[in-house]
């Protein structure tokens, strides 16, 4: 009787278990998001030469000057980093077939020469300028600045790229470039030749800004002549939920509260005019003894475009307005920036 009943409980848990596995049940939706798309974008650009290619300069002489100019058009979606490249250069001797140079000296016309010839190249004698200005689609000038004023000389900058700045979408950049004979070239150099090329390069946006410091004592007719003695990079996530960034280099000024900050005028975003000037502050801090300073950090803000990003002096600041006015002491941008928030 004991197995009977045992059998009988046995045979009421298993019915138990059976039921209780049928009649679970959960409560459910779907929905699904159609259309969803993903496209990339394009990075080309149209360049119009103002001269012939390939370019001729003819019969130059000491302390004259020739002058190269074209523009740069972004004929594709995206914003575009141009940079330059004078290369391939190539140069050859003239007529005087490398004089005698002095024995005691050795030296013929201040340059160094061995084995009792002179040693000279035409691209060591040409001075160069480069300046950029950068036109809104509607033609009206929105950044600009001078790279280079006779600091330079061709053979010192063949082979580098030089960065020309950004171009947005549908705008355009006027180059004009120059290139002066200096004066003090002498008679080794009659019949001298020099050939080269010029490459230009439109790539995306990377999220690299290298800042520098510009001669507010040199406003010359194509914008401020950069400096390059005291530099920073700020380095930015170009499409985030967020902008995320990082800025490393060394300030004017030592030990002394900076700020780094989004400038703010007609032609970038939003728009501003008047003064004192209206800013969004990026972060701050303090430079060291030497000039050095690091800011990182991740805020949550709307897109900036075409916009203009400075290290400043934070006693400039007025809350976020730009009040004060020591552009000595400041870092600029060398090209223009977007972000997008994602």
């Amino acid at each position: 009787m004991n197995k009977k009943i045992l059998l009988s409980i046995s045979a009421i848990v298993a019915i138990v278990a059976v039921a209780a596995v049928a009649t679970t049940a959960f409560f459910s939706d779907t929905q699904t998001a159609t259309g969803n798309t993903f496209s990339a974008g394009t990075i080309e650009m149209a360049v119009d030469w103002v001269k012939d290619i390939p370019i001729h300069l003819q019969d130059m002489k000491p302390s004259q000057i020739g002058y190269t100019n074209f523009t740069v058009r972004n004929i594709g979606s995206d914003p575009i980093n141009v940079t330059k490249k004078i290369k391939n250069v190539v140069t050859s001797q003239g007529i005087n077939n490398r004089p005698e140079c002095d024995a005691e000296k050795g030296q013929w016309n201040d340059r160094e020469c061995t084995g009792g010839q002179d040693i000279h190249d035409l691209d060591s004698v040409l001075q160069y300028d480069l300046s950029v200005k950068v036109y809104t689609a509607t033609g009206t000038l929105a950044w600009n600045q001078t790279l280079h004023d006779m600091d330079k000389t061709v053979a010192e900058l063949k082979d580098t790229d030089m960065f020309l700045g950004m171009v947005p979408s549908g705008w355009h950049m006027d180059v004009v470039e120059s290139y002066h004979m200096a004066s003090s070239t002498g008679n080794a150099y009659q019949g001298d030749t020099m050939s080269f090329d010029i490459q230009l390069t439109g790539e995306q946006l990377t999220g690299t800004l290298v800042m520098s410091n510009k001669d507010p004592n040199r406003p010359v007719k194509d914008g401020w002549f950069v400096l390059e003695t005291k530099t920073g990079t700020l380095t930015y996530g170009v499409k985030d939920s967020k902008f995320n960034y990082s800025f490393k280099g060394t300030a004017p000024l030592a030990d002394t509260n900076y700020s780094l900050i989004m400038y703010e005028e007609p032609f970038s975003f939003p728009a501003a005019s008047g003064w004192p000037r209206t800013v969004k502050i990026l972060g701050a801090g303090t430079t060291d003894g030497s000039g050095s300073i690091t800011l990182t950090d991740s805020l949550v803000t709307g897109d900036m475009l075409n916009a203009k990003i400075w290290l400043v002096k934070t006693t400039d600041l007025t809350g976020s307005t730009l009040s004060g006015w020591s552009p000595a002491d400041y870092l600029f941008e060398t090209g223009m920036i977007d972000y997008y928030k994602s």
